[in-house]
């Protein structure tokens, strides 16, 4: 049956036209705008780590660091983080061919520009938040942090903690037991199965003093896990879930929802991060204030303080502990009133709570213990809704930063509401935008300096796609040219 279909060319006919490479690549072509803002970048000035090439006469000249560069932004803005895939898409890619011009690096060398040059990736995502800037697409006003919890390059059963090494041990010993008990049965025989029990029990001894040394590292080094693939990965828990791998922190400007600043930790939560990158943002931004916004996570009295100090205005749910009190029908610590002329407290009977002699330490804060005096409590007719069971006074703490937390409270009570909405609004975006759309719940390499060069990576290229469909290419080309 015949059909007319569309002409097609042969392959081995020669053109009397000749074309070249740009022809094929678009004036609107993100590749384009990747090309412009790499010209931008001086790699003498952004790290000093940054390869030269070689001046012996051996070998083949290196790769110019921004070619690579380019070669990683494009395959992170498409997804494409896996160094043998982006070896095979120099070769076959034509956007890719004309970004690095035919350039065809192997995956090995564009494995290890990634893994040697941390601190390059780092500085240029922190170059790329200050062109932001420039552009003025960052409003500098208002921020909001949050984290993620991102895979390592490492398995959970790869993370060693003091219980399991602990229950590894006893099982070994055990062992360790029962075949001494059956070499004694067979001490008086000559058998080939003796010579074997003393091979596994050779071997047992060697776990036994591997999972000794374990434990001694582990005491050694002050944290609570041990990893033998990825020294700073630990086992991070969320909501019932346990991933293996890293906290990573991000702040977020309001104006166009841009990453300005972020870490990568592996703190299995988030309450000290407030200040540091708080902090990290303000002097990215270089502004005198600033207000942040945070979910409960990051509620911690040190960190409310440091802020305010440093003129930064946080707004961070406070978290209820004293819900188990009010189950219990008792007066929770809003019902007494602090009178700062008098330094004590008022109950509600209005009787004193008088501070003791020094400062203790509590949950590794110094606090102000204020204690009642036993006859007003004996012969208060609402002592069953103070006191706790077996106790004839009543004892409250006051935090060294008690005034931060005050002035925290009545903030949060004025405009707390509608400020964690505003929350949500900014700094969910680019986590989702992250983990959803890109697929990147995981990073390749292993190591803080290698998974915070490879997170810039991400940053870098979230920003970038950003700004692209904020400004357009023509326009962000326009500016870097």
């Amino acid at each position: 049956m015949n059909k007319n279909y569309r002409k097609t060319e042969n392959r081995a006919q020669f053109s009397l036209f000749i074309d070249h490479l740009d022809q094929h690549i678009s004036d609107v072509n993100p590749v384009r705008a990747i090309d412009a803002y790499i010209d931008t970048l001086n790699f003498d000035q952004l790290a000093v780590d940054v390869y030269k090439p070689s001046s012996s006469l051996r070998g083949q000249p290196a790769y110019n660091p921004a070619d690579l560069l380019r070669l990683y932004l494009y395959g992170y803005l498409n997804g494409i983080r896996s160094s043998r895939k982006l070896e095979k898409e120099c070769r076959r890619n034509i956007e890719l061919m004309w970004l690095i011009k035919h350039q065809r690096p192997s995956y090995k060398t564009i494995a290890n520009f990634r893994k040697d040059h941390h601190k390059l990736l780092i500085q240029v995502n922190r170059d790329f938040v200050l062109l932001c800037k420039q552009l003025d697409l960052v409003g500098g006003e208002l921020i909001a942090i949050d984290g993620s919890f991102f895979h390592g390059n490492a398995s959970k059963q790869s993370i060693l903690t003091k219980n399991r090494l602990t229950q590894q041990l006893k099982a070994i010993e055990q062992k360790v037991q029962d075949y001494h008990a059956m070499l004694d049965a067979l001490d008086n025989e000559e058998s080939e199965e003796g010579s074997l029990d003393n091979i596994k029990l050779d071997e047992l001894t060697t776990k036994q003093a591997n999972l000794n040394q374990m434990l001694k590292e582990l005491a050694q080094s002050g944290n609570g896990q041990l990893s033998r693939t990825d020294p700073d990965a630990r086992l991070l828990f969320k909501r019932g879930a346990k991933i293996a791998g890293y906290n990573i922190q991000a702040a977020v400007d309001d104006r166009h929802h841009l990453i300005i600043a972020s870490d990568v930790t592996n703190d299995g939560n988030d309450q000290k991060q407030l200040y540091p990158m708080s902090k990290r943002s303000k002097e990215t931004l270089g502004v005198d204030k600033l207000t942040v916004l945070a979910d409960a996570g990051y509620y911690e009295t040190a960190n409310l303080h440091f802020c305010t100090e440093s003129q930064i205005t946080p707004y961070v749910p406070i978290p209820n502990k004293s819900a188990s009190i009010k189950k219990q029908n008792r007066f929770t610590r809003d019902h007494f009133q602090y009178n700062a002329t008098n330094n004590h407290y008022i109950c509600p009977e209005g009787k004193s709570l008088i501070p003791s002699s020094s400062l203790t330490i509590k949950h590794n804060k110094k606090q102000q213990l204020y204690i009642s005096h036993s006859k007003d409590c004996k012969n208060c007719f609402k002592k069953d809704q103070c006191l706790a069971k077996d106790t004839t006074r009543r004892k409250l703490y006051r935090n060294e930063y008690e005034f931060a937390i005050d002035e925290h409270k009545r903030r949060m009570e004025r405009q707390g509401e509608g400020k964690m909405k505003l929350r949500g609004a900014i700094v969910e975006h680019p986590f989702g935008t992250l983990k959803m759309k890109a697929g990147w719940q995981h990073f390749l390499v292993r190591g803080f300096k290698k998974v915070r060069g490879e997170w810039s990576l991400m940053n870098l290229a979230y920003n970038f796609t950003r700004v692209l469909n904020i400004l357009g290419i023509k326009g962000f080309k326009a500016y870097c040219q």
